[in-house]
């Protein structure tokens, strides 16, 4: 059995938002042909999920968690920092030294204790390929190895960002350094990714993306998918006038949409039904919409099928974010109608008006809502429609079956590969 080691930034197991959802999904049916070995930080309160995540890997090895960066002491570098760490510019200090940060976009640094451990881990143990999951990982792999590498993006960093802080402006030196630190990141993704072999993308754009960014590396759409098994339409009906929303609100672009959502867009569906009623599934909801009337926030739930099956319509109401919206595969599995902003259902093979309603203004989001709780059979038909369509194109057995297709190219043609990482190295 060939040997696989994912190199990630947590657990696979409990699958309970959309990037630990792809992962367990993935790698629980790839494991049935591989050996996985799981190495990522084990965060505050995760210990209890490594026996989840033993069930189908065979081993789980803890990264170190701590953040403690290795700053430049000599050269220009070094004469740098103790220059901008005199002056106090904090922000620029960051800039040449750090991580961009940005609403919903995620580094996990290449800090020394890091890359020792993956270093003692690659010279104790034998692996086939490496894998490294979510493309803020990228710079962990080693260069200078001989083992097939695949990156596993979920988001392209540098498009997270520009519409992140065009979504959020910040502060005025946010805005002044909008256009440096987009371009960090972009230098970011060239520099690290030609270090892979392969790279998988959630959607069409990113592929299209990734590949003008890194000509010569092939790059494979493997698109999120859904349970149609364990997610599934109710027999009941909804109680009317009831919307749903399901995500971590931790991840800022959830937070933001139902922000916007009950300050712009419910009071306009309140004022046709004062009943209404917004339900909120998913850990860390905004603390200034619990409470607030016509609003039920659960927090995280284990199972959120009766909750969601309750709501005549599921929202999607994104401003910002990337990749492919698991949200949107789990709703119409469970047979639910969908509005959504065009963003929200990127990377979607979705039609609007057979099986999604798409708006992008407060106005036309709050009019596509009403008219699914006016409209009975405009329901029904997204609701069938949007369940057909998960059921071809979204099945997760399909989409791993395919992406270990793809894999076996790495794990049988290590002669292509370094043929083609000659190539790239000649290329500069």
């Amino acid at each position: 059995m060939k040997k696989i080691l994912v190199i990630s930034n947590n657990l696979p197991f409990p699958p309970k938002d959309g990037g630990r959802a792809r992962i367990y999904h993935l790698y629980s049916r790839l494991a049935k042909k591989y050996q996985i070995t799981w190495v990522s930080p084990i965060w505050d309160g995760e210990e209890e999920n490594i026996p989840g995540t033993l069930r189908f890997c065979h081993q789980v090895i803890p990264l170190p968690k701590e953040e403690i960066f290795s700053f430049p002491s000599s050269g220009w570098k070094g004469l740098m920092k103790r220059v901008l760490a005199h002056l106090h510019f904090p922000r620029l200090f960051e800039f040449a030294f750090g991580y961009v940060n940005a609403p919903g976009v995620y580094w996990l640094p290449k800090t020394p204790q890091r890359l020792r451990k993956i270093q003692e881990i690659l010279e104790q143990n034998h692996f086939d390929l490496i894998i490294s999951e979510f493309e803020g990982n990228a710079e962990l792999i080693p260069e200078q190895i001989t083992i097939p590498r695949i990156l596993s993006t979920h988001n392209v960093q540098s498009h997270l960002f520009w519409r992140a802080r065009k979504t959020f402006p910040g502060t005025w030196l946010d805005r002044v350094f909008l256009f440096p630190e987009w371009q960090k990141i972009i230098h970011y993704e060239k520099k690290n990714y030609r270090r892979y072999n392969g790279i998988l993308a959630v959607s069409q754009n990113d592929q299209r993306t990734l590949e003008k960014r890194c000509p010569g590396i092939p790059v494979k759409l493997v698109p999120n998918g859904v349970d149609t098994e364990y997610f599934f339409p109710s027999s009941s009906s909804p109680v009317p006038h009831t919307m749903v929303y399901l995500g971590n609100y931790a991840y800022p672009p959830n937070a933001d949409a139902v922000r916007y959502f009950y300050t712009r867009i419910f009071p306009k569906i309140r004022a046709r039904f004062p009943d209404a009623k917004l339900i909120l599934i998913g850990a860390s909801p905004p603390k200034e919409l619990c409470g607030e009337d016509g609003v039920e926030a659960l927090g995280f739930v284990e199972d959120v099928r009766p909750n969601v099956h309750q709501a005549e319509v599921m929202i999607v109401p994104l401003r910002t974010g990337g990749g492919t919206r698991l949200k949107i595969l789990d709703g119409m599995a469970m047979g639910k109608a969908i509005v959504s902003t065009t963003l929200g259902a990127e990377g979607l093979q979705v039609i609007d008006g057979e099986n999604i309603l798409l708006a992008d203004t407060p106005d036309t989001f709050a009019a596509q809502v009403i008219r699914i709780m006016e409209n009975a059979e405009l329901r029904q038909k997204l609701e069938k429609n949007g369940r057909t369509l998960v059921e071809r194109l979204y099945n997760w057995d399909a989409i791993a079956r395919e992406a270990g297709e793809w894999i076996e190219t790495f794990l049988y043609q290590p002669a292509l590969l370094q043929l083609q990482r000659e190539e790239m190295n000649a290329q500069g």
